[in-house]
């Protein structure tokens, strides 16, 4: 055997064994992620306290998901498939708790509505903007999405279990496309009310940066003012609003903005509602897998005993949501504005067992004090949004203290 043959045997040795380790590892890989894809399933299937309500939808994953689930190798991978999948919940509440480039965002400035086969812009985050649209976008009618057609980018959504041609979970996929994807634009073609069509970069609306846990004042004829910033996570928003209710106290009413509290926040935030009730009272309701209990607030001296308004919009998320219902329940408060976030239940998070991060769920319902879902909660005193120069919610509030007076 000649030099040549040896070296030629050799090579036929090494790429046997080389593709034999490969379907080895491949193996391996698919073991692994049907292993998680299964811990995933009994996770959501033992944990997600709506999930009767989409048992179709659940079961349309268990069985069409699972064979893809082999095929994931890199981060990114992971991240899509069950970012994709966990939007077949239509659960805002709902996602994973990391993101790439490629993921979509979780809201955006605008919100949309559908009416039969149109997209109808309904609000504007208004109150978050650094600068005044100088068209009113509100009631366009959205024909395109970065040049494709809309109706073609809902009906492409990528999620599979879906009925979407149902009016809510067609809404749900509309406003995840216009909160779009991370790394790529936003430009809308909009027929507007005025029959005009226009281009609209989304982009180009500037939300503004606030540097203060809260913003305190008094406004008009002796009227308080708090503005919660997005800080209902933080702790020192308590001791906070203790300091500023001390130049409030004698004003003639109070107003509650929360129509920034897009993220949300913990449960100990409702304290503050202890400054404006006399005795103890439940202000939510919890239903678990196993009981139903509420949530309290205790009152907190000194009380402000003076008329209250609560305002909430569409970015009033979470435990701004429970702010609201609670002081709606207890009849101390007059809510004032549109539909909230609808951002249903109390979250926990569950770890992936191959990965550093996890994904948020539901694990209980809640509720208001009646027993009706705290996301369907609609204000007694609702404001129409019709125009994006006005802040039309806070003027309603105005108007009905000062009648009140």
């Amino acid at each position: 055997m000649n030099s040549q043959t040896l070296l030629i045997l050799f090579y036929s040795f090494v790429l046997s064994t080389s593709c034999y380790a490969f379907q080895t590892i491949g193996e391996n890989e698919e073991k692994k992620n049907l292993k998680e894809f299964d811990q995933f399933i009994s996770a959501i299937e033992e944990d997600y306290i709506y999930l009767e309500d989409k048992r179709d939808i659940f079961d349309c994953i268990k069985t069409s998901y699972r064979e893809q689930a082999k095929s994931i190798s890199t981060i990114g991978d992971h991240v899509k498939f069950y970012e994709y999948l966990l939007n077949e919940f239509y659960d805002s509440h709902v996602h994973l708790n990391t993101n790439t480039q490629e993921s979509y965002r979780l809201s955006a400035p605008i919100y949309v509505k559908t009416d039969k086969d149109k997209t109808i812009i309904s609000n504007v985050w208004q109150t978050q903007l650094e600068d005044t649209l100088n068209i009113n976008i509100i009631g366009a009618d959205i024909l395109r999405f970065n040049g494709e057609d809309f109706k073609s980018k809902i009906d492409n959504f990528p999620t599979r279990c879906h009925n979407k041609n149902d009016p809510e979970i067609r809404k749900w996929i509309s406003n995840k496309i216009i909160a779009g994807k991370r790394n790529e634009p936003r430009v809308l073609s909009l027929h507007l009310k005025s029959e005009d069509t226009v281009d609209f970069d989304l982009d180009k609306l500037k939300l503004r940066t606030d540097k203060f846990i809260l913003i305190p004042k008094i406004i008009q004829d002796n009227i308080g003012y708090i503005r919660i910033n997005n800080t209902l996570g933080q702790c020192m928003l308590v001791d906070e609003i203790d300091r500023v209710m001390k130049d409030l106290f004698d004003t003639k009413a109070m107003i509650l903005d929360l129509r920034n509290t897009v993220d949300g926040g913990a449960s100990h935030i409702a304290n503050p509602m202890g400054r404006f009730i006399t005795e103890k009272r439940p202000y939510q309701q919890y239903e678990d897998q196993e009981e139903s209990y509420f949530g309290y607030v205790e009152p907190k001296k000194p009380i402000y005993t003076k008329p209250l308004y609560v305002l909430v919009n569409r970015w009033t998320g979470s435990m701004g949501e429970g702010m609201a219902i609670g002081l709606d329940g207890m009849q101390r408060a007059t809510i004032v504005g549109t539909e909230k976030e609808r951002l249903a239940g109390g979250m926990k998070t569950i770890d992936f067992k191959y990965y550093d991060y996890g994904f948020d769920i539901s694990f209980e319902k809640t509720l208001r004090i009646d027993g009706s879902p705290r996301d369907e909660f609609v204000p007694e005193e609702y404001v129409k949004q019709t125009e994006v120069r006005e802040d039309e919610v806070l003027n309603h509030a105005l108007q009905l203290i000062n009648k009140l007076n």
